[in-house]
């Protein structure tokens, strides 16, 4: 009934926004609406909706698999035949479409595909439709990020008990995946560990630098558990910290427990990002915060609501994000705290549990 629901919850919005297509590839927005997404390679499969319709283009080598997951007619073809039989019988069974919706994360072969045959007079993402779909979690969605975040800290955990002189970042980020893994994740969507002068890098991939004594490491970790991701970020240093590293630390945790604070209905998503952002100004790290405040999640890591300057949404109960304030020092060390809240009608539940503490170790 989910499935059926959600599948006509887009219907409306094309009808709302004139578009008469929609075609959604292996994605989230799959899973999403079918409640399972196959496995993505370079043949085409696309789900295909409009109006009255609903069809899926798929590989002959995944149909049976497909057809015991959904009840929506299938267009199978071979690979020795290729899909351009398919898409013709798409033309036939759709028509040509004034306006067609295709899923962002497509991949270009396939959109090609699907521009070739069907010469629709406009194309626009898919998302500008499901994104506000997915924007309020169900109960359900909630209980499995709640989940899924229960496994992160577990994993942090192991990567922080991991942390010592010698190790290198990737075998930290090893201890971290694997522990997903041992624990249920179906996927494990990124390890991050910096260390030392790498923490300036928001982003940094782990590498073989060996930790050191004095090293301030950031681990910064996320997975999925039954579709639905987890995020969390939290901050180890070796050895007595100096003054500085003290400091930097507990700016950045602040600055997240005040943001976390202010969140509740009828805020906006840029409240929270100022509240934040303006702690770390007065406390002297302005410059050093170089990214947004936080991100929507669920069965995408980074999904709506944005939270972030100019981004005027106002929150609701049930949307999910991340606060994860940071502050970088080129060179030197970087600190970032991220939690993963829910919305409530009161104010916000914090679903990670790990404390935020920095976690020193001797």
């Amino acid at each position: 009934m989910q499935v059926e629901d959600r599948i006509k919850k887009l219907q409306g919005r094309m009808s709302e926004n004139g578009v008469d297509l929609a075609a959604i590839s292996p994605t989230s927005n799959m899973r999403y609406l079918l409640g399972f997404s196959p496995y993505a390679d370079e043949r085409l499969c696309v789900l295909l909706i409009s109006a009255d319709q609903v069809s899926m283009i798929v590989p002959g080598l995944n149909a049976e698999e497909i057809a015991a997951y959904t009840a929506v007619q299938l267009i199978p073809w071979k690979d020795s035949d290729g899909p351009l039989n398919a898409l013709k019988q798409l033309r036939a069974n759709f028509g040509k479409p004034g306006t067609l919706s295709v899923d962002s994360a497509m991949r270009a072969d396939s959109l090609l595909y699907l521009l070739n045959e069907l010469n629709p007079e406009r194309t626009i993402p898919v998302d500008e439709l499901i994104s506000p779909l997915r924007l309020i979690k169900t109960a359900d969605e909630i209980a499995t990020l709640a989940a899924s975040a229960a496994l992160a800290d577990k994993a942090i955990q192991a990567a922080v008990d991991h942390c010592n002189p010698g190790v290198t970042e990737k075998e930290v980020a090893w201890m971290a995946e694997s522990t997903f893994v041992m624990n249920g994740a179906e996927e494990v969507c990124f390890t991050l560990v910096a260390s030392g002068p790498n923490g300036a890098f928001p982003h940094h991939r782990s590498q073989d630098r060996k930790l050191q004594k004095g090293d301030t490491i950031i681990i910064d970790i996320g997975a999925s558990f039954n579709g639905y991701k987890s995020d969390i970020t939290r901050v180890v240093h070796l050895g007595e910290p100096d003054a500085e590293v003290l400091h930097v630390h507990d700016a950045v945790k602040k600055a997240n427990e005040n943001a976390m604070s202010s969140v509740k209905p009828g805020v906006t998503a840029e409240s929270i990002d100022a509240i934040a952002r303006n702690y770390l100004e007065k406390a002297g790290y302005g410059e050093a915060f170089v990214h947004r405040t936080g991100h929507g999640i669920g069965l995408d890591v980074h999904e709506a609501p944005w939270i972030m300057a100019g981004n005027q949404t106002i929150l609701k109960t049930g949307m999910a994000f991340s606060i994860e304030p940071g502050v970088y020092l080129t060179g030197k060390l970087g600190a970032r705290v991220e939690d993963i809240v829910v919305v409530t009608d009161t104010g916000f539940r914090n679903l990670t549990g790990f404390d935020n503490s920095l976690v020193i170790k001797e």
